[in-house]
């Protein structure tokens, strides 16, 4: 497709991830939410003490995600309660679409199949789009993804600069292992499926000739 015609695919496609993630995000809240404005509360008032709050013995605590804890803490304190968790849950769904097309179409090459296998990833990923520390950590990881494919096709530093970054906003965030091994695993898909693409279109270039 030329230019134009790839501009207004792209706005459309943006469009209708956008509509497809808000409806994925529920507006019921885990468990885990209420413990999440807890920990940030605690953590406003007394820093990071590197002791559970709420427990009856004495325990060591890491805070593994504080920083989305005291975000999760000022959201729910200054701009509207559970409503406001809500509409910031959305925003990060969103977020998370978009990044995740981006990073597909940079790497397969291919808008079209872009855009099904990021509504593919996202309908896979419903139950984990919810109010938690993993929903930004996803978003990191599709980054990561991003920058070091840009960094592969570019050589351009800056995408260095920009993962190592990345990496240190993830440190004050948390992922389980599963997750990071599935996230590399569908960016080797999608490698191996491009090359076969390119190679398919070199062999069929050949044979014209």
């Amino acid at each position: 497709m030329d230019s134009k015609t790839k501009i207004k695919f792209n706005v459309l496609a943006i469009i209708c991830i956008i509509v497809f993630a808000f409806a994925l995000t529920p507006k019921t809240m885990q468990n885990d939410t209420y413990y999440t404005i807890s920990i940030g509360e605690h953590i406003m008032q007394n820093g990071i003490d590197g002791q559970d709050p709420f427990s009856w013995y004495d325990l060591k605590y890491t805070y593994p995600h504080w920083l989305y804890d005291v975000g999760i803490y000022l959201i729910y304190s200054k701009c509207g309660g559970m409503d406001g968790i809500y509409i910031s849950t959305v925003i990060l769904s969103c977020l998370l679409g978009i990044v995740l097309y981006v990073a597909n179409a940079k790497i397969n090459k291919n808008n079209l199949f872009a855009f099904v296998l990021t509504l593919g990833v996202m309908f896979l990923m419903q139950d984990f789009i919810t109010a938690r520390a993993q929903l930004v950590t996803f978003i990191l990881f599709v980054l990561e993804i991003l920058f070091i494919e840009s960094f592969l096709e570019t050589k351009k530093k800056r995408y260095v600069f920009r993962t190592y970054a990345n990496c240190f906003i993830n440190c004050k965030l948390t992922c389980s292992s599963i997750l990071r091994i599935l996230y590399i695993f569908h960016a080797i898909c999608c490698r191996i499926f491009y090359c076969l693409i390119k190679r398919f279109r070199f062999c069929i270039q050949n044979q014209s000739l």
